[in-house]
């Protein structure tokens, strides 16, 4: 953040979304404690206005909370920080110890899945009040309502005040209908609907909204904590209530792209069909994104087909390993792979742009397992491939078996989330088997090989596919060489050669003025050279 708001940065992977927690408390606030006046900031739009819009530079972190700070307007009697994501441990913090530092007597309440999930090294911060374990939806307000009142919070479920209560665990929300309408107009909406990042294809012109259908997880996957917070029971919002929210959003905001992100959206295949149907019969006309994928153990060739007839264009699905064993017996996903490959390959036949994500890195995952992933890539269906280095998290098994190793500690645990963000990251500690810099090394290696020259759509002669994918990498990375050779090599196989010539021309200077390019051109120069050597005219490399 600190290279961004210097200037410094050569990329900006600032991705905003709705902040889907907050609008919930706020909602049920707005409903519950309608005397108070509401604010809803939200710092990394804000931080995305700064440094996409705005041009800011030369400011540091501090500075630029400041700045937001002061834009509030007066002195909070609550203030609640959603903490949901293990990276933003420190500055979460920091933003607290600066509003209290600010505003003394303003109580602070801090929420969310890592506070949920790593609440004992919150709670003991001086700047945080009050943190609540679980969901919030019932115990947010009735702590408001206790603390205007003067009321004892000991009753109040989830509500921890120190290590003494730190078991307590809010109440699970099974009505989904209670949640009042979300307060859209605490937020900007015309900045956000043009600007939310984690949609796979945003249109031109397109005013997107994010929304949710149920809640809870049943499975042990071992990465992750998502059951921790709203259980592994599934419950739904009714599909009256569905309806009326995203006629809402088309009627008063124009939306016209639709994001859901259920944790395991499409578990109840009644309530799925169901769900479209009634968008049909009442002709809502929208696009379809599910940012969070598809589940292999969820989908047949019907939802699929389903989804494509309400505007699915682009979709990843949450594949994380091709090796057997790993899934079985490491992540516990237990994915069906071949069921994957079929529903892969489905997919991109009904012309949907088809991802995978996948995870390396895992404890007891050797290098052999991690090539048995990279093999299944290496023929498999996909536009695209999207690579996570395996990160602790709290609340997860992979931590546990990590701090059991004594690969890691639970103090390590704060400097690994800080190190780690979009894109590659080298992982600042070992396990028995690979080092964090071999895990880093072997995953761009896996990137640069299986995205680019070994793209499926290039081998297989879909260049027309993989065009939109490479020149949105080009333009947001200009420094990228191979996406640049691979780009050029699509436009000669479309009879485009003075275009494809371009981009070649772009390569050496590139390496010439960028350390970046430079660096990679070291690394992949044979097979840059095998990309474009059979169209273009290579330019000079020795001088370079």
């Amino acid at each position: 953040m600190e290279e961004m708001l210097d200037g410094k940065a050569r990329d900006v992977p600032i991705y905003i979304s709705y902040p889907l927690g907050v609008m919930t408390l706020a909602a049920w606030c707005k409903q519950e404690l309608p005397h108070h006046d509401l604010q809803i900031l939200d710092l990394m739009m804000e931080l995305h206005k700064a440094v996409k819009r705005d041009r800011i530079h030369g400011t540091t972190i501090e500075e630029f909370i400041s700045m937001k700070l002061d834009a509030v307007g007066c002195a909070p009697d609550f203030i609640g920080l959603s903490l949901n994501f293990s990276n933003g441990h420190s500055i979460t913090l920091k933003v607290a110890e600066m509003c209290k530092a600010r505003w003394p007597e303003t109580k602070i309440i801090v929420g969310g899945m890592h506070a949920t999930t790593f609440s004992s090294h919150i709670i003991v911060n001086d700047s945080i009040d009050f943190l609540i374990r679980g969901p919030g939806d019932l115990s947010f307000p009735q702590l408001l309502t206790c603390l205007e009142n003067g009321d004892d919070i000991s009753s109040v479920p989830g509500i921890v005040t120190g290590l003494h209560n730190i078991m307590n665990m809010g109440q699970v929300l099974y009505d989904l209908d209670r949640i009042p309408r979300y307060p859209y107009e605490l937020l900007d909406m015309d900045y956000l609907m043009a600007h939310e990042s984690t949609a796979p294809i945003k249109k031109e012109g397109a005013r997107i909204a994010t929304i949710f259908m149920s809640r809870g997880c049943p499975y042990p996957c071992t990465y992750c904590s998502a059951s921790k917070v709203h259980g592994k029971k599934i419950y739904f919002n009714s599909i009256a209530y569905m309806m009326r929210e995203i006629e809402y959003l088309i009627n008063e905001y124009g939306v016209n792209q639709i994001n859901i992100v259920d944790d395991l959206f499409g578990s109840n295949k009644e309530y799925f069909f169901d769900f479209f149907k009634e968008v049909k019969r009442k002709e809502l006309k929208f696009d379809l994104s599910v940012p969070a994928g598809l589940a292999v153990s969820v989908f047949n060739e019907e939802m699929i087909d389903t989804l494509v007839d309400h505007g699915l264009e682009a979709v990843t699905i949450p594949l994380e390993s091709g090796s057997k064993y790993v899934q079985q017996k490491i992540i516990k996903k237990r994915v069906d792979i071949e069921k994957a490959l079929r529903l892969l390959d489905f997919t991109r036949s009904r012309g949907v742009f088809t991802g995978v994500n996948i995870v390396i890195g895992s404890p007891g995952e050797t290098r052999e397992l991690m090539d048995e992933t990279f093999e299944f890539l290496r023929t498999a269906p996909v536009d695209w491939i999207t690579f996570f280095i395996a990160y602790p998290y709290p609340g997860t098994t992979m931590t546990d078996v990590l701090i059991e190793k004594g690969e890691i500690s639970e103090e390590k645990l704060i400097e690994v989330w800080d190190s780690s963000t979009q894109g590659f990251r080298e992982r600042p500690f070992d396990t028995e088997e690979i080092s964090g810099k071999e895990l880093f090394e072997l995953v761009y290696d896996y990137n640069i090989k299986l995205n680019f020259f070994h793209n499926y759509n290039i081998e297989h002669g879909h260049y027309d596919t993989i065009v939109p994918k490479l020149d949105k990498i080009v333009n947001n990375h200009p420094w990228h060489i191979v996406a640049v050779a691979c780009i050029a090599k699509c436009y000669h196989e479309l009879g485009m050669d003075d275009l494809a010539q371009e981009y070649v021309n772009r390569i050496p200077k590139l390496v010439a003025t960028e350390s970046l390019s430079k660096q990679m051109f070291e690394t992949y120069r044979q097979n840059i050279e095998g990309m474009i050597e059979s169209f273009a005219v290579l330019p000079s490399w020795s001088s370079h």
